[in-house]
């Protein structure tokens, strides 16, 4: 994927929180937000561009994004120094010209939102709420315009470091998981005509329906199970699994189990198995199983999570021995 606008540089800066140890420029992670205005006109002076407020604000009415000034100020050939003029211009049109809005200065501040929202802080979540809600207004409008809808929505994602699509659908979850139903629902139907992988929203209209029309709700969770039959995706295996141990369907969680048990290959999709196993022996009350599961878990760690498993996999089969075994 090609990343535009600040995403690159988010993207290097969420990598090196969680590993400091990443080979990177200081430039290409610093929090850019921090530094004073003095310090963004100064260091801009360094690489040869001599401007101040007012002159920038000129420059701003003459260019359409941070990316198109950028361009304009510097035209040598060294990538890294327009990419550090980049930066810096990037943050004086951030703060200083708001009321001027570019497609990546808006992606930039709905990536910090997320960014918040996903490290706890809940005090940003209205704004976040209100940026999901432009975000969905572009691309309708793009598509009113006769724009495609999912190439509009691909254009768009190109300008976050997040995978868009993973945070919509774990977003909406967390509003049903609240029982903000009716929002939920919003934002589902909103989204639904753009995104790529629609069986996953699918999950989530299914649970939707299930709290007003069990019999309907299974019905949607059993076409979209079928459909996996067809075409598997064991990830989303993984995430109905979890949804039918909530809403305990024994039955239908043991047959979409033994689906499961034909796609696992590496050890890292045993151990979210058995994880997955665990919960359901605890939900059902079936302590001794769980337990034997637990120690299986335990004797997993320490090995390679990518290693492929051998057919036929001893703990597999004890696995499905102790989900037949264990009716609700």
């Amino acid at each position: 994927m090609t990343y535009q606008g600040r995403a690159l540089y988010n993207l290097l800066q969420m990598n090196f929180k969680s590993n400091p140890s990443l080979e990177v420029e200081q430039w290409q992670v610093e929090d850019y937000r921090a530094l004073s205005e003095r310090d963004l006109f100064e260091r801009l002076e360094k690489m040869e561009i001599f401007i101040d407020r007012d002159n920038f604000l000129l420059y701003v009415e003459e260019c359409d994004s941070p990316e198109d000034l950028a361009d304009c100020l510097y035209l040598e050939e060294d990538y890294a120094k327009h990419e550090r003029v980049f930066l810096s211009i990037f943050e004086l049109w951030r703060r200083l010209v708001p009321h001027k809005q570019s497609l990546s200065i808006f992606v930039d501040e709905f990536d910090h939102l997320i960014e918040r929202y996903e490290e706890g802080d809940i005090e940003g979540e209205d704004d976040l709420q209100a940026a999901l809600e432009s975000f969905q207004a572009i691309l309708d409008d793009n598509v009113d315009e006769g724009g495609e809808g999912r190439e509009g929505y691909h254009f768009f994602s190109a300008y976050s470091c997040h995978d868009l699509e993973i945070f919509i659908f774990e977003y909406i979850a967390h509003q049903i998981d609240a029982e903000n139903d009716l929002y939920a629902n919003e934002l589902l139907d909103g989204f639904y005509p753009y995104i790529d992988n629609k069986r996953w929203f699918d999950l989530l209209k299914a649970r939707l329906v299930t709290a007003a029309d069990p019999q309907e709700g299974k019905v949607m969770l059993l076409r979209l199970l079928n459909s996996l039959k067809e075409e598997p995706e064991l990830y989303l295996l993984f995430e109905t699994l979890h949804y039918l141990i909530h809403v305990e369907e024994t039955n239908l969680f043991r047959s979409t189990y033994y689906q499961v048990l034909e796609e696992i290959e590496t050890e890292e999709d045993l151990r979210e198995l058995m994880m997955l196993t665990a919960e359901y022996l605890n939900a059902i009350d079936k302590e001794e199983e769980e337990a034997i599961v637990s120690k299986l878990i335990e004797e997993q760690k320490g090995k390679n999570l990518q290693e492929k498993l051998e057919s036929p996999n001893e703990t597999l089969l004890q696995l499905k021995e102790i989900i037949a075994l264990s009716p609700a």
